[in-house]
């Protein structure tokens, strides 16, 4: 099983303040902290947080931001961030945190690189008693692909299977969705012709056109869950979580 590699880390640190994926993940984020949690905690955290830029995004959401990661300090790719924000470099396994030392946190696109049990039940450990926890993951394992290995992936999920250990960690299930429904007939064609390097560009480095169709696009499908629309597949899976 390929790791998540510097190299990667890299590839994501120079996308994700214009790739329309990044961005429309981000909206979709912020909406729903808006929505189950709309006043500031004291303790955000992004747990898997890369490069920390998208603290700057949460920066309205706590009044002390924390990111941990375990690649986070490798400078170049730090990212400017919002002020009152610190940055450790630990293990999400083994977080650094004190027992119910955090308010609200985030952990987006990070479950599927690590042990999901040891990760959820240090996710649970370190949230303070009715706190909400937002996650992603990429969905449908019969997606797989050599996209997933390049990407240091260790699975892909069912929405069945990733309520079931989060709930299992002991949370509660506030929100369950899929992401990337609109689009997601052109991820199914990418991941079967991902072998040829012209696909592989176009997803990682889509054309400025390109890239703003598709990001309005995905907005919409935000637009749409923001109605209450559930759908029924997608390319990512949304949770919101709360400890008790």
């Amino acid at each position: 099983m390929t790791e998540f590699t510097p190299d990667r880390y890299g590839v994501i640190v120079r996308a994700e303040d214009k790739h329309f994926w990044f961005l429309a993940r981000r909206a979709m984020v912020l909406e729903l902290i808006r929505r189950f949690h709309p006043k500031p905690v004291e303790t955000f955290a992004d747990v898997g947080c890369g490069s920390g830029y998208n603290l700057t995004h949460f920066k309205t959401c706590g009044k002390n931001l924390l990111g941990i990661d375990r690649l986070v300090l490798l400078s170049p790719h730090i990212k400017t961030l919002a002020s009152d924000t610190h940055l450790i470099a630990g293990d999400v396994q083994a977080l650094p945190l004190g027992s119910q030392s955090i308010d609200m946190m985030t952990s987006l696109d990070v479950l599927e690189h690590v042990d999901d049990q040891k990760m959820l039940r240090e996710l649970f450990r370190t949230l303070k008693a009715g706190s909400i926890l937002i996650i992603t993951v990429p969905a449908q394992p019969w997606l797989w692909s050599q996209r997933d290995i390049q990407a240091g992936h260790k699975r892909r999920y069912t929405k069945i299977a990733l309520t079931q250990i989060i709930e299992q960690a002991g949370f509660t299930i506030r929100y369950v969705n899929y992401h990337q429904f609109l689009l997601f007939p052109l991820v199914v064609i990418s991941r079967f012709l991902w072998h040829k390097k012209q696909f592989q560009t176009q997803e990682e480095n889509p054309g400025k056109i390109t890239n703003w169709v598709l990001l309005k696009i995905s907005m919409f499908e935000n637009w749409l869950a923001r109605k209450g629309i559930r759908f029924a597949w997608g390319s990512s899976l949304v949770v919101v979580a709360q400890k008790p």
